[in-house]
Protein backbone atom coordinates (compact mmCIF):
# COMPACT_ATOMS: atom_id res chain seq x y z
CA UNK A 1 0.00 0.00 0.00
CA UNK A 2 2.74 2.24 1.30
CA UNK A 3 4.29 1.89 -2.51
CA UNK A 4 1.26 3.28 -4.30
CA UNK A 5 0.96 6.16 -2.47
CA UNK A 6 4.41 7.06 -3.30
CA UNK A 7 3.45 6.21 -6.70
CA UNK A 8 0.69 8.55 -6.80
CA UNK A 9 2.53 11.29 -4.91
CA UNK A 10 5.27 10.68 -7.36
CA UNK A 11 2.89 10.94 -10.66
CA UNK A 12 1.62 14.09 -9.08
CA UNK A 13 4.44 15.46 -8.22
CA UNK A 14 5.68 15.33 -11.93
CA UNK A 15 2.24 16.59 -12.72
CA UNK A 16 2.82 19.81 -10.69
CA UNK A 17 6.47 19.91 -12.64
CA UNK A 18 4.68 19.72 -15.71
CA UNK A 19 2.58 22.63 -15.16
CA UNK A 20 5.01 24.72 -13.75
CA UNK A 21 7.25 23.81 -16.24
CA UNK A 22 4.22 25.34 -18.78
CA UNK A 23 4.43 28.42 -17.58
CA UNK A 24 8.19 28.81 -17.47
CA UNK A 25 8.00 28.06 -21.32
CA UNK A 26 5.30 30.56 -22.02
CA UNK A 27 7.91 33.18 -20.02
CA UNK A 28 10.78 31.63 -21.29
CA UNK A 29 9.59 31.98 -25.14
CA UNK A 30 7.54 35.26 -24.53
CA UNK A 31 10.77 37.31 -23.54
CA UNK A 32 13.00 35.08 -25.96
CA UNK A 33 10.54 35.36 -28.88
CA UNK A 34 10.45 39.34 -28.65
CA UNK A 35 14.16 39.71 -28.20
CA UNK A 36 15.11 37.14 -31.04
CA UNK A 37 12.08 38.62 -33.75
CA UNK A 38 12.67 42.00 -32.87
CA UNK A 39 16.68 42.25 -32.30
CA UNK A 40 17.55 38.68 -33.90
CA UNK A 41 19.64 38.29 -30.81
CA UNK A 42 18.93 34.26 -30.82
CA UNK A 43 21.54 33.01 -28.07
CA UNK A 44 21.19 36.12 -26.16
CA UNK A 45 17.68 35.88 -26.01
CA UNK A 46 17.74 31.98 -24.85
CA UNK A 47 19.95 33.05 -22.22
CA UNK A 48 17.90 36.46 -21.20
CA UNK A 49 14.66 33.91 -21.59
CA UNK A 50 15.47 31.12 -19.69
CA UNK A 51 16.65 33.21 -16.81
CA UNK A 52 13.33 34.76 -16.51
CA UNK A 53 11.81 31.03 -16.37
CA UNK A 54 14.23 29.82 -14.04
CA UNK A 55 13.10 33.11 -11.44
CA UNK A 56 9.65 31.38 -12.01
CA UNK A 57 10.44 27.83 -12.04
CA UNK A 58 12.15 27.99 -8.47
CA UNK A 59 9.21 30.24 -7.29
CA UNK A 60 6.66 27.95 -8.03
CA UNK A 61 8.55 24.82 -7.46
CA UNK A 62 10.23 25.38 -4.20
CA UNK A 63 6.84 26.55 -2.99
CA UNK A 64 4.17 24.06 -4.95
CA UNK A 65 5.52 21.08 -6.43
CA UNK A 66 8.50 20.42 -4.25
CA UNK A 67 7.32 22.11 -0.85
CA UNK A 68 7.71 18.95 1.06
CA UNK A 69 11.20 18.54 0.11
CA UNK A 70 12.80 22.10 0.26
CA UNK A 71 14.89 22.87 2.51
CA UNK A 72 15.66 27.19 1.72
CA UNK A 73 19.12 26.23 2.19
CA UNK A 74 22.65 27.57 0.70
CA UNK A 75 22.72 23.74 -0.76
CA UNK A 76 19.52 23.89 -2.38
CA UNK A 77 19.79 27.00 -3.76
CA UNK A 78 23.37 26.21 -5.07
CA UNK A 79 22.62 22.90 -6.46
CA UNK A 80 18.96 25.26 -8.12
CA UNK A 81 21.31 27.50 -9.79
CA UNK A 82 23.44 24.44 -10.65
CA UNK A 83 21.54 22.12 -12.59
CA UNK A 84 19.52 25.06 -13.82
CA UNK A 85 23.14 26.49 -15.47
CA UNK A 86 23.53 22.83 -16.70
CA UNK A 87 20.06 22.80 -18.42
CA UNK A 88 21.05 26.21 -19.93
CA UNK A 89 24.01 24.63 -21.14
CA UNK A 90 22.13 21.81 -22.44
CA UNK A 91 19.49 24.52 -24.18
CA UNK A 92 21.78 26.51 -25.69
CA UNK A 93 24.04 23.06 -27.25
CA UNK A 94 20.58 22.20 -28.69
CA UNK A 95 20.20 25.13 -30.15
CA UNK A 96 23.59 25.18 -31.70
CA UNK A 97 23.32 22.07 -32.91
CA UNK A 98 19.87 22.61 -34.66
CA UNK A 99 21.11 25.11 -36.33
CA UNK A 100 24.45 24.31 -36.98
CA UNK A 101 24.30 20.87 -37.59
CA UNK A 102 20.67 19.82 -38.46
CA UNK A 103 19.99 23.07 -40.97
CA UNK A 104 17.35 24.23 -38.85
CA UNK A 105 17.04 27.55 -40.01
CA UNK A 106 14.67 29.97 -40.86
CA UNK A 107 14.89 29.49 -44.47
CA UNK A 108 14.26 25.79 -43.95
CA UNK A 109 10.69 26.99 -42.00
CA UNK A 110 9.92 28.85 -44.34
CA UNK A 111 9.43 26.08 -46.90
CA UNK A 112 6.47 24.91 -44.91
CA UNK A 113 5.89 27.08 -42.41
CA UNK A 114 1.67 27.94 -43.27
CA UNK A 115 1.75 32.11 -44.30
CA UNK A 116 -0.50 32.64 -41.25
CA UNK A 117 2.29 31.52 -38.55
CA UNK A 118 5.28 32.52 -40.52
CA UNK A 119 5.84 35.99 -39.27
CA UNK A 120 6.14 34.40 -35.95
CA UNK A 121 7.48 30.91 -35.70
CA UNK A 122 11.11 30.24 -37.32
CA UNK A 123 13.62 28.09 -37.52
CA UNK A 124 14.83 29.60 -34.36
CA UNK A 125 11.67 29.16 -32.90
CA UNK A 126 11.58 25.30 -33.96
CA UNK A 127 14.99 24.94 -32.71
CA UNK A 128 13.78 26.12 -29.32
CA UNK A 129 11.25 24.24 -28.94
CA UNK A 130 13.64 20.77 -29.65
CA UNK A 131 15.92 22.36 -27.06
CA UNK A 132 13.25 23.16 -24.58
CA UNK A 133 12.16 19.70 -24.27
CA UNK A 134 15.58 17.71 -24.27
CA UNK A 135 16.18 20.88 -21.18
CA UNK A 136 13.00 19.84 -19.42
CA UNK A 137 14.32 16.14 -19.35
CA UNK A 138 17.73 17.31 -17.49
CA UNK A 139 15.96 20.03 -15.34
CA UNK A 140 13.56 17.49 -13.70
CA UNK A 141 15.86 15.03 -13.40
CA UNK A 142 18.73 17.43 -11.81
CA UNK A 143 15.86 18.72 -9.18
CA UNK A 144 14.38 15.99 -8.21
CA UNK A 145 18.23 13.93 -7.51
CA UNK A 146 20.13 16.82 -6.46
CA UNK A 147 17.97 19.64 -5.24
CA UNK A 148 14.68 18.88 -4.08
CA UNK A 149 15.91 16.05 -2.44
CA UNK A 150 15.51 16.15 1.68
CA UNK A 151 16.82 12.36 1.90
CA UNK A 152 19.78 13.60 0.88
CA UNK A 153 20.01 16.85 3.04
CA UNK A 154 19.31 14.41 5.90
CA UNK A 155 21.85 11.93 5.26
CA UNK A 156 24.66 15.00 4.72
CA UNK A 157 23.66 16.20 8.14
CA UNK A 158 23.41 13.14 9.96
CA UNK A 159 27.16 12.42 8.43
CA UNK A 160 28.21 16.08 9.87
CA UNK A 161 26.74 15.35 13.50
CA UNK A 162 28.14 12.12 13.66
CA UNK A 163 31.76 13.42 12.05
CA UNK A 164 32.08 16.22 15.19
CA UNK A 165 31.30 13.12 17.75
Amino acid sequence: MERKDEAKKTIWQMMKFAIVGVLNTLVDFAVFQTLNLVFGWVYLAQVLGYSFGVINSYLWNSNWTFREQRTRSIREMSMFLLVNLASLGVSLGMIWLCREVLGITNEWAATWMPAFLAGFVKGDTVAKLIATAVAIVVNYIGNRLFVFNKKQDSAAETEFVQAEE
